[in-house]
């Protein structure tokens, strides 16, 4: 069986990259609520905004938020069967429209989140704290 290409390509840059994982969830919560709340809410229950509300979105999985309406390129990714991993939020928060366009394949995919974290070591302590929600 053959390997995808976009599969491939995901995997090499897990393993060349270096990322900071394991970072602080405390300070991953303060960027999240100066930097990531004019979109999303983050308690259980809360409600759905531009973006999903994230309260268990690691344990939950992609694109299972009820009642929000995903993009198809975003539907698309989460027909692949990737799942939050550290890795994936990593290169989902440096940049959604990339890691879409790898994942489905499709170089014109698009996502709707048009905001990036570039600092790594910010990926690292949003995705901790992403990571205690549930």
């Amino acid at each position: 069986m053959a390997i995808p290409r976009n599969l491939i390509t995901l995997l090499l840059a897990a393993l060349v990259a270096t990322p900071v994982w394991g970072g602080d969830a405390q300070r991953g919560e303060q960027i999240s609520k100066t930097r990531c709340a004019a979109c999303h809410t983050f308690q259980e229950g809360g409600a759905n905004r531009v973006g999903p509300n994230l309260w268990s979105v690691v344990a939950n999985g992609p694109g299972q938020r009820r009642g929000f309406n995903y993009s198809p390129d975003y539907r698309r990714a989460v027909a692949t069967g990737f799942a939050w991993d550290d890795a994936n939020l990593d290169l989902y928060l440096e940049d959604p429209t990339v890691f879409l366009r790898e994942v489905t394949g499709h170089g014109n995919a698009r996502s709707r989140m048009t905001f990036k974290l570039p600092r790594e070591s910010d990926r690292s302590d949003v995705i901790e704290y992403l990571k205690t929600l549930q």
